[in-house]
């Protein structure tokens, strides 16, 4: 009678753990397929984080951080705004140096590269030209008339590049006094960046932060690649869809969305400092490259470059994936970008 209770009792015990390891097993099913969002609010955009993760306290963790970090780059590199960049202006257009932390000068000292390598078509030291024509603003659209010739003609004068920056000891200082560091064409990509190497240091693999449609991505997603899509210059609609690959980014500057309008005339807000106007031959530049920093700088820098000279900026900055798209809606682009995208319906010039 006894024996025939062990046996009885056995049975449950050995149905009870096939129950509980089929739960669980269901349960770590559902988590290997969990995707995490959230949102945040930096640079005037929304910041989209996409995480494929299994354990919520390390994601909860690496949010936390990429939450702070973001929180204070937005006070830290604002152009005209309370913040470091702002006293960092004040101090070199006063003719004084400033002392600044290792990443602070880290940050400069690539975007002093970038300036190079981009023939000084990206240029973030012509801050003074950009508020002259007041898009140092939140407002859209601007309705104040543009600076005169004149004006302007005593900017380019005293033209400054990041050539003027000299660093020495953590100082930082400049004997061009018209400096005004606007780092707008370069703060998303940089931001970008931080968020997805504090997601690496969190042993976070698979995850796309995505700003506007200017992303970053590394991984998968489960067993789908990540897509963005580009949208068509001055338009919601999709110009097309891309899957990325691992780690890249993807990014898109448009001379559309902010501008000046005065007596029936429309400025773009993306100047070219050599000329100290707003560019109009291309509307909009897509740029895929390995990091953010670089993509963002290199899609400003393409727009400003033009038709003319956007290949040897491209070779410069050492870019392959790149689509321009002109002001009468054809494209210039390289084939490795032409051939991620075959379904564009633009009458595209390929540079082989």
């Amino acid at each position: 009678m006894n024996f025939r209770k062990n046996k009885i009792h056995l049975k449950i015990r050995q149905w009870l753990f096939m129950l509980c390891l089929l739960i669980f097993t269901s349960a770590c099913q559902q988590q290997d397929n969990r995707l995490i969002k959230k949102q945040y609010f930096i640079f005037g955009t929304i910041i989209d984080v996409l995480i494929w993760h299994n354990d919520d306290k390390r994601v909860n963790k690496a949010l936390y951080e990429l939450e702070t970090e973001l929180n204070g780059m937005h006070t830290q590199w604002h152009a005209w705004k309370d913040g470091k960049l702002n006293t960092i202006n004040t101090a070199l257009r006063s003719g004084k140096s400033i002392e600044l932390s290792i990443d602070e000068i880290d940050f400069i000292q690539v975007t002093k590269i970038l300036s190079y390598q981009s023939k000084g078509y990206f240029n973030p030291a012509i801050g003074e030209v950009i508020n002259m024509w007041g898009f140092h603003t939140d407002n859209y659209p601007i309705l104040e008339p543009p600076p005169t010739q004149v004006e302007i003609q005593s900017f380019l004068n005293y033209l400054p590049t990041m050539e003027d920056l000299l660093i020495k000891n953590n100082q930082l200082s400049s004997s061009n006094k018209h400096i005004w560091l606007d780092y707008g064409g370069v703060a998303k990509g940089y931001a970008i960046d931080k968020a997805i190497n504090i997601l690496k240091s969190h042993g976070i693999e698979n995850a796309i932060v995505n700003a506007g449609g200017d992303l970053r991505s590394m991984g998968t997603k489960g067993e789908k690649s990540w897509k963005v899509a580009i949208r068509k210059p001055n338009s919601e609609d999709v110009l097309t869809v891309i899957n990325v690959n691992g780690d890249e980014s993807v990014f898109t500057s448009g001379n559309y969305e902010r501008y000046k309008e005065f007596n029936g005339k429309r400025y773009a807000h993306i100047i070219n400092p050599k000329t100290g106007y707003g560019v109009e031959e291309i509307v909009s530049a897509t740029v895929i490259a390995d990091n953010g920093t670089l993509a963002d700088a290199a899609a400003t820098a393409l727009i400003v470059a033009g038709s003319k000279n956007w290949n040897e900026v491209a070779q410069s900055m050492h870019l392959n994936q790149v689509l321009l798209i002109n002001a009468d809606g054809n494209c210039l682009a390289t084939q490795k970008i032409i051939e991620r995208i075959n379904d564009i319906e633009l009458n595209c010039e390929v540079l082989q």
